[in-house]
């Protein structure tokens, strides 16, 4: 009797792993894997995008959002922003360097954060290219900043160590 419930009981056994096999739950070791990227349409319009827009969504995205926007309450918007579309280069240079603080007011919303330096992580390539996207994207016609303009920012303010606050960004270099 004994033999024939461990008989049974293997009988049992192979069937669901054969069942189990059947319906996909196992996977030979030889079955190779597939991989499922981007399509070819994605794949092309990422290498379509511009040194700044691939920077500007790699390290500024995840705060100011792909469109631009921001998030209320938290992240101003680039979008229409008068840094963004001003004459004075400077300004919006001086916050990617050093970063931004304090209290200010959007389109009627009230923002109150923190926005980190880039100074030490981006070079002034990087910025001048990062800034003209955000300046000719979404709407806003600020146009190109350089990497000289930078260049010549970075050397003024070199000695910074704190992140301006809207009464600083309106001192001039």
């Amino acid at each position: 009797m004994r033999v024939l419930k461990n008989v049974v009981m293997g009988a049992a056994i192979s069937c669901m792993f054969v069942a189990c096999n059947i319906r996909g739950f196992f996977i030979s070791q030889t079955d190779d894997p597939v991989w499922h990227g981007p399509s070819e349409e994605q794949a092309a319009s990422a290498e379509e995008q511009s040194l700044g827009a691939k920077l500007f969504n790699k390290n500024c995205a995840s705060c100011h959002q792909t469109s631009g926007k921001g998030i209320t309450g938290s992240i101003p918007p680039l979008v229409g922003s008068a840094l963004a579309n001003s004459e004075d280069v400077t300004k919006p240079i001086r916050i990617v360097l050093h970063g931004f603080r304090g209290a200010i007011v959007r389109n009627g919303v009230k923002y109150n954060g923190v926005m980190q330096p880039w100074h030490s992580v981006l070079t002034d390539d990087e910025i001048a290219a990062i800034l003209t996207y955000v300046r000719t994207s979404w709407g806003n016609n600020g146009g190109e900043i350089k990497a000289e303009d930078v260049a010549r920012v970075r050397e003024a303010t070199k000695t910074r160590t704190t992140q301006y606050t809207e009464a600083e960004l309106e001192q001039p270099l």
